[in-house]
């Protein structure tokens, strides 16, 4: 009839439809499922973007050495051994240009060494890949040159040894030989006039020695006998000792001992010898008066870990700019009576303690003395204990 449906062709387009349904619910689980296993890859992604940005961060932050980044002569990153380095913090320093914070010849350069702000700073630069920048690398050497200065006086003062040493025992025989005559001289004119001119034989003799002694002494200095110690212990003997001797020279005594113990492997006796030297030598520097100023502390080295540090430092006359890396050597003096051989053993004896000895002077502000020894390890701190 006209008009009408026909059954079979709308079950057929309902079949068709529910068909088309099904297929298409089907699709649209698979892209769902797939939409799902993107977005968790996507996300998986993401947390392993970070996870190596912050390993990333975490290795900056763990070097020892800076590390700066400049695009297009802006700083935009650093870590913070380069703020450290810089004396900056970071919040200062990103987005500035890199000659506000740096030499601008810095970037691009060869490795050299460079003074900045009164260390020593060593410099690699490098281009940065893909980019138009550098990567700048800083390491502060200030500490390993002052190590490395003393390396060198060591062996200075092993090869002036040698000559010393054969010095030392040429003089020593011939000397034995007057000082036996001048004796028998002195009984001889024990009732003559001529008696004084023995007497001043015998006094310049036992000079000679005094200076071979401590001439043989600086060559082969005492073998330490170490053992675990508190370091303030033969620097509070020292400054007992030198109170009153300070004190009548017209000089105030200010100290600053620290109240934690100082372990360290040392020993007391050459130790003390050291500390008075140095003692003495402030005192000679101040004969109109003036303050000596002792203190001690812990500081980190780089080099020895956790260090005890004694500062000895005088008001004095100071030590001109041209003379302050001599005053190790031997024979160096400033005194009319001195041997010159003070310090140079003082220097000795520190260094077969494993340790540095520093000086700073400005002339007529005074010198400063500084002492550093390696500190025990917590596994050695046991034995120091008992020993106390």
């Amino acid at each position: 009839m006209e008009g009408r449906t026909d059954p079979r062709l709308l079950k057929e387009a309902f079949d068709t439809f529910w068909r088309t349904s099904l297929q298409l619910q089907r699709y649209y689980r698979t892209l769902e499922a797939r939409v799902k296993e993107l977005t968790e890859e996507l996300e998986r992604s993401r947390r392993q973007r970070e996870e190596m940005a912050l390993l990333l961060e975490g290795v900056m932050e763990s070097l020892t050495t800076g590390v700066v980044v400049v695009e297009k002569g802006k700083v935009v990153s650093l870590n913070g051994s380069a703020e450290e380095i810089i004396g900056l913090e970071r919040e200062e320093v990103l987005g500035r240009d890199f000659s506000d914070v740096l030499p601008r010849e810095w970037l691009g350069a060869e490795e050299a060494v460079r003074d900045f702000r009164a260390k020593r700073i060593r410099v690699i630069s490098s281009p940065l890949r893909g980019r138009d920048g550098q990567v700048v690398v800083l390491e502060d050497v200030t500490e390993l040159e002052k190590w490395r200065r003393q390396a060198m006086r060591v062996e200075e003062l092993s090869a002036m040894g040698e000559v010393a040493a054969q010095l030392a025992h040429q003089i020593r025989n011939p000397l034995g030989v007057i000082k036996l005559f001048a004796s028998l001289l002195t009984k001889e004119l024990r009732r003559d006039h001529r008696a004084e001119l023995a007497h001043h034989l015998l006094r310049g003799v036992g000079e000679i020695e005094a200076v071979v002694s401590n001439l043989l002494l600086f060559i082969r200095p005492q073998k330490p006998a170490l053992k675990a110690m508190d370091l303030r212990e033969p620097l509070a003997e020292v400054l007992s000792f030198v109170k009153r001797f300070v004190a009548e020279n017209g000089i105030r005594l200010e100290t600053s001992i620290s109240a934690e113990p100082l372990p360290v492997r040392g020993d007391a006796e050459l130790l003390k010898q050291v500390f008075y030297n140095l003692v003495l030598n402030a005192v000679e520097a101040m004969p109109e008066g003036g303050t000596l100023r002792v203190g001690t502390g812990r500081r980190s080295s780089r080099l020895k870990g956790e260090v005890a540090e004694v500062t000895i430092a005088d008001s004095g006359c100071g030590i001109p700019p041209d003379k302050l890396q001599e005053v190790f050597k031997p024979f160096y003096t400033t005194k009319e009576k001195g041997t010159g051989l003070g310090l140079t053993i003082a220097h000795r004896i520190v260094e077969v303690h494993g340790g540095l000895i520093e000086v700073e002077s400005e002339e007529g502000n005074g010198t400063t003395f500084r002492i550093s020894l390696p500190l025990l390890r917590a596994s050695e701190t046991t034995s120091f204990e008992e020993v106390r």
